[in-house]
Protein backbone atom coordinates (compact mmCIF):
# COMPACT_ATOMS: atom_id res chain seq x y z
CA UNK A 1 0.00 0.00 0.00
CA UNK A 2 1.37 2.99 -0.86
CA UNK A 3 2.42 6.14 1.55
CA UNK A 4 -0.78 8.24 0.02
CA UNK A 5 -3.30 5.49 0.27
CA UNK A 6 -2.33 5.19 4.03
CA UNK A 7 -2.39 8.78 4.31
CA UNK A 8 -6.19 8.81 3.26
CA UNK A 9 -7.40 6.21 4.90
CA UNK A 10 -5.46 7.25 7.95
CA UNK A 11 -7.50 10.73 7.85
CA UNK A 12 -10.69 9.44 7.47
CA UNK A 13 -10.49 7.10 10.20
CA UNK A 14 -9.33 10.12 12.40
CA UNK A 15 -12.25 12.31 11.25
CA UNK A 16 -14.58 9.38 12.35
CA UNK A 17 -12.79 9.30 15.47
CA UNK A 18 -12.95 12.75 16.16
CA UNK A 19 -16.77 12.80 15.93
CA UNK A 20 -16.99 10.31 18.40
CA UNK A 21 -15.65 12.98 20.64
CA UNK A 22 -19.62 14.80 21.39
CA UNK A 23 -19.71 11.15 22.84
CA UNK A 24 -17.45 11.31 25.55
CA UNK A 25 -18.52 15.22 26.16
CA UNK A 26 -21.80 13.70 27.77
CA UNK A 27 -19.99 11.94 30.09
CA UNK A 28 -21.18 12.76 33.76
CA UNK A 29 -17.78 15.29 33.74
CA UNK A 30 -18.06 18.97 33.65
CA UNK A 31 -17.03 20.86 30.62
CA UNK A 32 -14.16 22.41 32.26
CA UNK A 33 -12.52 18.72 33.86
CA UNK A 34 -13.38 17.75 30.15
CA UNK A 35 -11.04 19.99 28.30
CA UNK A 36 -8.50 20.61 30.93
CA UNK A 37 -8.04 16.78 30.32
CA UNK A 38 -7.91 16.70 26.86
CA UNK A 39 -5.21 19.49 26.84
CA UNK A 40 -2.23 17.84 29.49
CA UNK A 41 -2.87 14.27 28.30
CA UNK A 42 -2.51 16.15 24.36
CA UNK A 43 0.53 17.89 25.68
CA UNK A 44 2.68 15.17 27.39
CA UNK A 45 1.80 12.91 24.57
CA UNK A 46 3.15 15.18 22.22
CA UNK A 47 6.27 15.97 24.65
CA UNK A 48 7.07 12.48 24.79
CA UNK A 49 6.65 11.86 21.18
CA UNK A 50 9.23 14.66 20.71
CA UNK A 51 11.29 13.75 22.94
CA UNK A 52 11.75 10.17 21.67
CA UNK A 53 12.22 11.38 18.41
CA UNK A 54 15.26 14.25 19.47
CA UNK A 55 13.02 17.11 18.56
CA UNK A 56 12.41 18.46 22.18
CA UNK A 57 13.31 22.04 21.73
CA UNK A 58 11.71 25.52 22.07
CA UNK A 59 10.99 27.24 18.79
CA UNK A 60 13.70 30.50 18.68
CA UNK A 61 10.64 32.22 16.47
CA UNK A 62 7.24 32.98 17.08
CA UNK A 63 7.19 31.92 20.56
CA UNK A 64 4.00 34.94 21.08
CA UNK A 65 2.20 33.50 18.01
CA UNK A 66 2.21 29.89 19.67
CA UNK A 67 1.20 31.10 23.15
CA UNK A 68 -1.51 33.53 21.91
CA UNK A 69 -2.78 30.31 19.72
CA UNK A 70 -2.58 28.43 23.13
CA UNK A 71 -5.22 30.70 24.73
CA UNK A 72 -7.36 30.79 21.46
CA UNK A 73 -6.86 26.97 21.56
CA UNK A 74 -7.69 26.74 24.94
CA UNK A 75 -11.35 28.56 24.60
CA UNK A 76 -12.13 27.15 21.62
CA UNK A 77 -12.05 23.72 23.25
CA UNK A 78 -13.78 25.03 26.16
CA UNK A 79 -16.61 26.75 24.45
CA UNK A 80 -16.95 23.92 22.07
CA UNK A 81 -17.27 21.08 24.95
CA UNK A 82 -19.99 23.50 26.68
CA UNK A 83 -21.81 23.85 23.56
CA UNK A 84 -22.37 20.32 23.23
CA UNK A 85 -23.38 20.26 26.93
CA UNK A 86 -25.93 22.97 26.33
CA UNK A 87 -27.96 21.69 23.11
CA UNK A 88 -27.95 19.31 20.80
CA UNK A 89 -24.50 17.68 18.37
CA UNK A 90 -25.74 18.64 15.56
CA UNK A 91 -26.40 22.50 16.17
CA UNK A 92 -23.20 22.98 17.96
CA UNK A 93 -21.50 21.03 15.01
CA UNK A 94 -22.92 23.28 12.24
CA UNK A 95 -22.66 26.44 13.87
CA UNK A 96 -18.54 25.48 15.31
CA UNK A 97 -17.89 24.41 11.75
CA UNK A 98 -18.51 27.85 10.45
CA UNK A 99 -15.13 28.61 11.71
CA UNK A 100 -12.63 27.15 9.34
CA UNK A 101 -14.67 28.68 6.39
CA UNK A 102 -14.82 32.26 8.18
CA UNK A 103 -10.77 32.05 8.23
CA UNK A 104 -11.08 31.54 4.86
CA UNK A 105 -12.90 34.71 4.52
CA UNK A 106 -10.81 36.49 6.94
CA UNK A 107 -7.27 35.55 5.11
CA UNK A 108 -6.96 38.29 3.68
CA UNK A 109 -7.17 40.82 5.95
CA UNK A 110 -4.90 39.19 8.34
CA UNK A 111 -2.38 37.10 6.27
CA UNK A 112 -2.70 39.22 2.66
CA UNK A 113 -3.66 36.06 0.93
CA UNK A 114 -6.19 35.89 -2.01
CA UNK A 115 -9.06 34.15 -1.47
CA UNK A 116 -11.54 33.14 -4.46
CA UNK A 117 -14.91 34.94 -4.96
CA UNK A 118 -16.43 31.73 -4.35
CA UNK A 119 -15.32 31.16 -0.75
CA UNK A 120 -17.44 34.08 0.11
CA UNK A 121 -20.65 31.69 -1.58
CA UNK A 122 -19.59 29.20 0.22
CA UNK A 123 -19.66 31.06 3.88
CA UNK A 124 -23.55 31.88 2.95
CA UNK A 125 -23.69 28.43 2.16
CA UNK A 126 -22.51 26.89 5.23
CA UNK A 127 -24.60 30.03 7.46
CA UNK A 128 -28.18 29.14 5.88
CA UNK A 129 -26.86 25.16 6.61
CA UNK A 130 -26.75 26.65 10.24
CA UNK A 131 -30.02 28.62 10.03
CA UNK A 132 -31.52 25.32 9.21
CA UNK A 133 -30.09 23.01 11.79
CA UNK A 134 -30.97 25.66 14.70
CA UNK A 135 -34.40 26.53 13.44
CA UNK A 136 -35.73 22.90 13.10
CA UNK A 137 -34.04 21.86 16.42
CA UNK A 138 -36.52 19.44 18.20
CA UNK A 139 -38.73 20.97 20.62
CA UNK A 140 -38.14 23.87 18.91
CA UNK A 141 -35.05 26.33 19.94
CA UNK A 142 -35.37 26.95 23.69
CA UNK A 143 -32.79 29.06 26.72
CA UNK A 144 -30.28 26.35 26.20
CA UNK A 145 -30.44 25.72 22.72
CA UNK A 146 -30.12 29.65 22.15
CA UNK A 147 -26.95 29.26 25.23
CA UNK A 148 -25.32 26.54 22.93
CA UNK A 149 -25.54 28.88 19.89
CA UNK A 150 -24.06 31.65 21.64
CA UNK A 151 -21.16 29.88 23.08
CA UNK A 152 -20.44 27.55 19.80
CA UNK A 153 -20.30 31.29 17.91
CA UNK A 154 -17.76 31.96 20.46
CA UNK A 155 -15.36 28.56 19.74
CA UNK A 156 -15.92 29.18 15.75
CA UNK A 157 -14.44 32.74 15.89
CA UNK A 158 -11.71 31.40 18.17
CA UNK A 159 -11.23 28.29 16.00
CA UNK A 160 -10.94 31.29 13.09
CA UNK A 161 -8.06 32.84 15.01
CA UNK A 162 -6.52 30.23 15.71
CA UNK A 163 -5.77 28.89 12.60
CA UNK A 164 -5.02 32.63 10.84
CA UNK A 165 -2.47 33.09 13.94
CA UNK A 166 -0.96 29.47 13.71
CA UNK A 167 -0.61 30.09 10.22
CA UNK A 168 2.67 31.81 9.67
CA UNK A 169 3.98 29.91 12.66
CA UNK A 170 3.32 26.36 11.62
CA UNK A 171 5.31 27.18 8.19
CA UNK A 172 8.33 28.74 9.65
CA UNK A 173 8.86 26.36 12.66
CA UNK A 174 6.94 22.95 11.77
CA UNK A 175 3.30 22.12 12.93
CA UNK A 176 4.97 19.74 15.42
CA UNK A 177 6.40 22.09 17.73
CA UNK A 178 3.64 24.37 17.13
CA UNK A 179 0.87 22.14 18.23
CA UNK A 180 3.29 20.53 21.38
CA UNK A 181 3.61 24.06 21.70
CA UNK A 182 -0.08 25.33 21.76
CA UNK A 183 -0.71 22.55 23.81
CA UNK A 184 1.44 23.32 26.73
CA UNK A 185 0.09 27.38 26.59
CA UNK A 186 -3.77 25.86 27.30
CA UNK A 187 -2.26 23.51 29.58
CA UNK A 188 -1.23 26.67 31.53
CA UNK A 189 -4.36 28.31 31.11
CA UNK A 190 -6.26 26.10 32.37
CA UNK A 191 -4.25 24.53 35.44
CA UNK A 192 -6.74 26.25 37.95
CA UNK A 193 -9.14 23.07 36.73
CA UNK A 194 -6.32 20.15 36.88
CA UNK A 195 -7.75 18.87 39.80
CA UNK A 196 -11.36 18.48 38.58
CA UNK A 197 -9.62 16.92 35.31
CA UNK A 198 -7.84 14.17 37.37
CA UNK A 199 -11.06 13.95 39.40
CA UNK A 200 -12.74 13.05 36.12
CA UNK A 201 -10.26 10.62 34.71
CA UNK A 202 -10.32 8.93 37.83
CA UNK A 203 -13.75 7.97 37.47
CA UNK A 204 -14.08 7.67 33.80
CA UNK A 205 -10.92 6.46 32.96
CA UNK A 206 -11.88 4.99 29.81
CA UNK A 207 -13.11 8.16 27.96
CA UNK A 208 -11.02 10.69 29.39
CA UNK A 209 -7.77 8.84 28.03
CA UNK A 210 -9.63 8.25 24.87
CA UNK A 211 -9.39 11.54 24.45
CA UNK A 212 -6.43 13.06 25.99
CA UNK A 213 -3.80 10.40 24.71
CA UNK A 214 -5.49 9.03 21.39
CA UNK A 215 -7.42 11.17 19.96
CA UNK A 216 -5.42 14.51 20.71
CA UNK A 217 -2.10 14.01 21.14
CA UNK A 218 -1.56 10.97 18.40
CA UNK A 219 -4.56 11.82 16.97
CA UNK A 220 -2.47 15.27 15.62
CA UNK A 221 0.58 13.20 15.02
CA UNK A 222 -1.34 11.36 12.74
CA UNK A 223 -3.36 14.05 10.91
CA UNK A 224 -0.09 16.43 10.36
CA UNK A 225 1.99 13.28 9.30
CA UNK A 226 -0.66 12.59 6.75
CA UNK A 227 -1.38 16.25 5.52
CA UNK A 228 2.29 16.20 4.28
CA UNK A 229 1.27 13.53 1.92
CA UNK A 230 -1.43 15.22 0.18
CA UNK A 231 -2.82 17.85 -0.92
CA UNK A 232 -4.41 20.55 1.12
CA UNK A 233 -8.33 20.35 -0.27
CA UNK A 234 -8.10 16.74 -0.35
CA UNK A 235 -7.01 16.61 3.55
CA UNK A 236 -10.33 19.41 3.68
CA UNK A 237 -12.77 17.37 2.20
CA UNK A 238 -11.87 13.96 4.37
CA UNK A 239 -12.06 15.99 7.55
CA UNK A 240 -15.62 17.50 6.71
CA UNK A 241 -16.30 12.91 7.57
CA UNK A 242 -16.18 14.79 11.23
CA UNK A 243 -19.74 16.56 11.82
CA UNK A 244 -21.14 13.77 9.20
CA UNK A 245 -20.06 11.10 11.58
CA UNK A 246 -20.93 12.98 15.28
CA UNK A 247 -24.64 13.32 13.94
CA UNK A 248 -24.75 9.65 13.17
CA UNK A 249 -23.15 8.72 16.16
CA UNK A 250 -25.24 11.12 18.31
CA UNK A 251 -28.00 9.59 16.76
CA UNK A 252 -27.29 5.77 17.31
CA UNK A 253 -25.60 5.89 21.04
CA UNK A 254 -27.23 9.32 22.50
CA UNK A 255 -30.91 8.76 20.77
CA UNK A 256 -30.62 12.55 19.16
CA UNK A 257 -32.25 11.98 15.88
CA UNK A 258 -32.41 15.33 13.50
CA UNK A 259 -35.34 16.46 12.07
CA UNK A 260 -35.59 15.86 7.99
CA UNK A 261 -34.38 20.13 7.81
CA UNK A 262 -31.84 20.12 9.96
CA UNK A 263 -30.27 16.91 7.86
CA UNK A 264 -30.42 19.16 5.21
CA UNK A 265 -28.30 21.84 6.54
CA UNK A 266 -25.96 19.73 8.21
CA UNK A 267 -25.38 18.85 4.61
CA UNK A 268 -25.15 22.50 3.68
CA UNK A 269 -22.48 23.53 6.05
CA UNK A 270 -20.62 20.25 4.83
CA UNK A 271 -20.89 21.72 1.48
CA UNK A 272 -19.58 25.25 2.26
CA UNK A 273 -16.33 23.94 3.53
CA UNK A 274 -16.35 21.33 0.73
CA UNK A 275 -16.72 24.84 -1.79
CA UNK A 276 -14.38 26.17 0.03
CA UNK A 277 -11.77 23.85 0.13
CA UNK A 278 -12.22 23.15 -3.46
CA UNK A 279 -11.33 26.67 -4.82
CA UNK A 280 -8.46 27.31 -1.89
CA UNK A 281 -6.41 24.54 -2.25
CA UNK A 282 -3.31 25.58 -1.23
CA UNK A 283 -4.19 27.66 1.90
CA UNK A 284 -3.50 25.64 4.72
CA UNK A 285 -6.03 27.78 6.51
CA UNK A 286 -8.69 25.68 5.38
CA UNK A 287 -7.60 22.54 5.76
CA UNK A 288 -8.48 22.50 10.10
CA UNK A 289 -11.48 20.68 11.26
CA UNK A 290 -13.42 21.64 14.23
CA UNK A 291 -10.92 19.80 16.42
CA UNK A 292 -8.07 21.58 15.85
Amino acid sequence: MSRRSIALISLALLAVGWGSIPLIVREDVSWQGLVTTRVWLGAITLLIIMAATGRLRLPATHRRAISVAGVLLAVHWATFFWAIKLTSVAVALAVVFLGPVSAAVLAPRFLDEQVPRLVYWALAVAFSGVVLVVAFEQGGADQNTWQGVFVAIVSAFTVAGLLLVSKAAVDAVGSLVVTAGELIAASIILSPFLGEAIGGTIDSPIPLLTLGILLTGIGYLIFWTATRELPVAVVSVLMHIEPASAVVLALVFLGETPAAWQWIGIGLVIAGGMMAARDAAEEEVLSAPANL
